[in-house]
């Protein structure tokens, strides 16, 4: 008799444990979530997360925090994502750099991006924008190619950081128009459009979301547009095609990965809420006006994505001699 009310109680606990595991995943989200920007503040992974954290707190019924990490290619705030517990409450807006590029270029990294992060979904696509500040010499990009080529060396270049997108522009740009320009790294691209305003580095390829308000402002100036076709938000502004260097195509994708081992059905609902607030006309609206294309889409599809720009880019930069040390 003894043993059957110890079996009798040993399955109402483990049904209570179980009731209970249930009702938290279907919960879920029960507490804040954490999304790490691997970026200073300000700049556009910073400027999309935040308008997309706000929209997800209304929708999730939890706070969507920012958490800025700033540093080394985007590793530093990738590496506190891949630390934190697999329990989908911590995530990471990153961009092509962080998980693309920066993870091959370095010389140690303390994690494998296929294996410790879990992709969850492509956000949007950033075409960049050859930008310099509007008391600058250059008003086109063969200013600046005609001036780079009689003073080698005296033309420098501003960067988000070692890795970036940012950097690789201004890498295929010098390819391509047989020119040497002196590279600025900074830690985001707040910081490196700061110094391009005052003037203090020459140019950048930055995106378009966080230069639209100075450009609109008369603060910068565009030289050229790293994309196939003008974009429908600048509608004025050559392509690099157009000043004769069509290899120079350059744009920024962001998206959301999550801890690896992270469980799928947590992984699909922030999915789920993601596309589901992307798929709104307001945020059509938004994304059209900072200048991006929205993607969306499947955890799957962003991982075979991701994978064929770690091939691509890691060439560009091992092609240019760019490494993170």
């Amino acid at each position: 008799m003894l043993t059957n009310r110890l079996f009798a109680l040993a399955w109402i606990v483990a049904f209570a444990l179980g009731v209970q595991t249930v009702q938290a995943q279907q919960a879920y989200p029960s507490k804040p979530i954490r999304e790490v920007v691997p970026f200073a503040a300000g700049g556009p992974a910073d400027i999309l997360a935040r308008w997309l954290g706000n929209k997800l707190t209304a929708s999730v019924g939890q706070p969507v925090i920012i958490d800025n990490k700033g540093g080394a290619g985007g590793l530093i705030g990738a590496q506190a994502v891949v630390t934190a517990p697999p329990d989908g409450y911590t995530y990471l807006f990153a961009s092509v750099g962080a998980i693309s590029i920066s993870p091959y270029i370095a010389d140690k990294v303390a994690y494998d991006p296929e294996k410790d992060l879990t992709p969850v979904i492509r956000v949007v696509t950033a075409p960049t924008v050859l930008v310099t500040a509007s008391g600058s010499r250059f008003n086109k990009l063969s200013d600046l190619v005609t001036y780079a080529k009689a003073n080698p060396g005296k033309v420098t270049f501003a960067s988000a950081g070692i890795g970036t997108t940012t950097q690789l522009g201004s890498e295929l740009l010098m390819r391509e128009a047989g020119i040497n320009m002196i590279h600025v790294p900074y830690k985001g691209a707040a910081p490196a459009i700061t110094d391009v305003l005052a003037g203090t580095a020459d140019v950048m390829f930055a995106d378009v979301p966080v230069v639209l308000p100075y450009v609109k402002g008369g603060k910068l100036k565009i030289l050229a547009v790293g994309t196939p076709a003008r974009l429908p938000v600048l509608p004025e502004v050559p392509t690099t095609a157009e000043a004769g260097y069509p290899n120079v195509l350059v744009s920024t994708w962001y998206g959301v990965l999550a801890p690896g081992k992270t469980p799928r059905d947590v992984v699909m609902k922030f999915n789920t809420a993601m596309n589901t607030v992307m798929a709104t006309p307001e945020a059509q609206k938004f994304f059209a006006e900072q200048g991006v294309l929205v993607n969306g889409g499947t955890p799957e599809e962003f991982g075979a994505f991701i994978r064929s720009e770690s091939k691509r880019w890691p060439a560009i930069a091992k092609a240019a001699g760019v490494k993170l040390e």
